[in-house]
């Protein structure tokens, strides 16, 4: 299934980035590819058009609150979009919480690559990890700023993070 733009609109309204943004950073499709391989795909697809009918139904990018009433509160969901915004922004995939294990059933075991277990997806996510970017600041080990940097004072970050996809 090509759930990438899919993926990456439900991300964008998820982590207040613009689609672009999130296509610069190159690791949408990795992202994508661990979260396919865990959550099973009925519960994607279900997640995908959820948010495909919240788009449809307010003809516009949807606000912060009908993201929170439609896929964040929802006990299915909730916990798969909550692991799509850690995973964009510290570059860890966090195993699902118990409670929605014994509800939905363990994710997919069966590729050996990733398991339903805490690990960082890789070396480039953890680089262009969204939380550096919020921060303003940049990747302990990599995309050193430059010597001397320390003295200079901090950029408004304000319009690095953006409402509309």
């Amino acid at each position: 299934m090509d759930w990438l733009d899919d993926f990456y609109q439900l991300s964008a309204a998820l982590t207040d980035y613009k689609v672009a943004q999130l296509q610069g950073t190159g690791v949408g499709e990795d992202y994508l590819e661990v979260l396919s391989t865990i959550i099973p795909h009925a519960i994607l697809a279900e997640l995908f058009g959820s948010y495909r009918s919240i788009v449809a139904e307010n003809s516009a990018t949807p606000t912060e609150q009908l993201i929170r009433d439609g896929i964040l509160s929802n006990a299915k969901l909730g916990p798969v979009a909550r692991n799509i915004i850690k995973m964009w922004y510290l570059s860890i995939w966090y195993q699902m919480p118990e409670d929605w294990r014994q509800l939905y059933g363990k994710p997919n075991q069966g590729d050996p690559k990733y398991q339903d277990v805490q690990f960082v997806v890789s070396r480039n996510a953890y680089i262009q990890g969204l939380v550096w970017q919020t921060l303003g600041s940049h990747p302990m080990g990599a995309k050193q700023p430059g010597y001397g940097t320390w003295g200079d004072k901090p950029s408004d970050r304000s319009s690095i993070v953006s409402t509309t996809s």
